[in-house]
C-alpha cells in the first residue's frame, strides 16, 4: 500500500503513478512469473480495498489500484487460474490504521464496521478455500467491513447498490428529522420557489450547511456562523466533498477554493445561495 492522497484535480502524474505501482506492477510480476515456472498455484489472495468498491475522497490513485487487482482476479479466472481479492476495510489492532489513531476516530460507524486481526485470518483463510474447493464458482471478490445493516444516514446509500443494506430499524430513522437534513433542503427550496425574503433563505440555507458540516467533519456542536472554517478542520478533501454534495443536494456549482477561502460560513452560504437552483 502507497498512499498520495490529494484531490484528483491537482494530483501529479507522479503521484498517481507512485500509487499504482506497487499493486499494478508487482501483480503482473507474480502472475508473469508463475506463467514461466509452470507453477501450479492453489490460490492468488490479492489484498485490495473497499477504497476499489467505494472510493475515498482524495484517493482516486488508490482506488484505481485496487480496481485493478479485482479486474486482475476475474482475468485470472478466465484463464482457468486461482485468483481471488480480499476488499479490506479498517483493521483496527495491526497495520496501517491502527498506528494513526486519528482515522481510526473519524471512522464512520454508521457506514464502515472495522475488523481485527483474527478475524482477517479467518478471512484469508475462507479466500484460499474458496480458490482450492469453492463454495461459490463465480465469485473472485471479497467484500469486507461495510456495515450491515447501514443507517439510514449513510452516505453509501446514496448509490443504488447498496440500498438493500438498509433495513429493519434502520429504515424508520429515515423519516426523523433529527437524523435526515432533506425536509430542511425541500424546504429551502421551496422558500427560493417562492420568493422569500433573502435572510429567510439565508438563515436557512445556513442551517442546512451546518448540518451538513457537523456530519462530514464529525463535530458534536453546530458551527458558528462568524468563525472561520479552517478553524474546524476543513481541509482541500473535505472541501472537494462538500463540493460535490452542494452540486449534488443544492444544485449549486462550487470551486473547492470558493469552500476553503470563504471567511466563514455565513459568507459560504451568500454564495451558494447566489448559485442555488432547485429542481423544478
Amino acid at each position: 500500500m502507497v498512499l498520495r492522497d490529494r484531490p484528483f484535480t491537482s494530483m501529479t502524474i507522479d503521484e498517481y503513478h507512485t500509487t499504482i505501482k506497487s499493486k499494478v506492477q508487482g501483480t503482473w510480476n507474480l502472475h508473469n512469473v508463475a506463467l514461466e515456472r509452470k507453477l501450479p498455484l492453489d490460490f492468488f489472495t490479492m489484498l485490495s480495498s473497499i477504497s476499489g468498491v467505494v472510493g475515498q475522497k482524495g484517493q482516486a490513485n488508490y482506488a484505481a489500484a485496487n480496481v485493478f487487482l479485482d479486474s486482475f482476479a476475474v482475468y485470472r479466472r478466465k484463464l482457468g487460474l486461482a485468483a481471488d481479492t480480499i476488499d479490506l476495510g479498517a483493521i483496527e489492532d495491526v497495520g496501517y490504521m491502527s498506528v494513526h489513531s486519528d482515522l481510526m476516530v473519524a471512522l464512520d460507524t454508521s457506514a464502515w464496521t472495522p475488523i481485527n486481526e483474527a478475524l482477517f485470518h479467518k478471512i484469508v483463510r475462507y479466500s484460499i478455500i474458496q480458490q482450492v474447493a469453492p463454495i461459490d464458482r463465480g465469485s473472485s471478490q471479497l467484500v469486507t467491513s461495510i456495515a450491515v445493516p447501514q443507517q439510514a444516514t449513510s452516505k453509501l446509500l446514496v448509490d443504488a447498490r447498496f440500498g438493500g443494506l438498509c433495513f429493519g430499524d434502520t429504515l424508520g430513522a429515515k423519516g426523523n428529522d433529527g437524523k435526515d437534513g432533506s425536509k430542511e433542503i425541500q424546504a429551502l427550496f421551496l422558500m427560493v420557489k417562492g420568493g422569500v425574503e433573502h435572510q429567510a433563505i439565508l438563515d436557512a440555507m445556513v442551517g442546512v450547511v451546518n448540518r451538513q458540516f457537523m456530519a462530514m467533519l464529525r463535530l458534536s456542536d453546530a458551527m458558528e456562523p462568524g468563525k472561520p472554517l479552517s478553524s474546524y478542520g476543513l481541509d482541500s478533501l473535505a472541501a472537494v466533498e462538500f463540493r460535490n454534495w452542494v452540486r449534488m443536494e443544492l444544485g449549486a456549482e462550487l470551486t473547492t477554493l470558493d469552500i476553503t477561502n470563504a471567511a466563514s460560513l455565513i459568507a459560504l452560504c451568500e454564495k451558494i445561495t447566489t448559485r442555488i437552483k432547485p429542481a423544478a
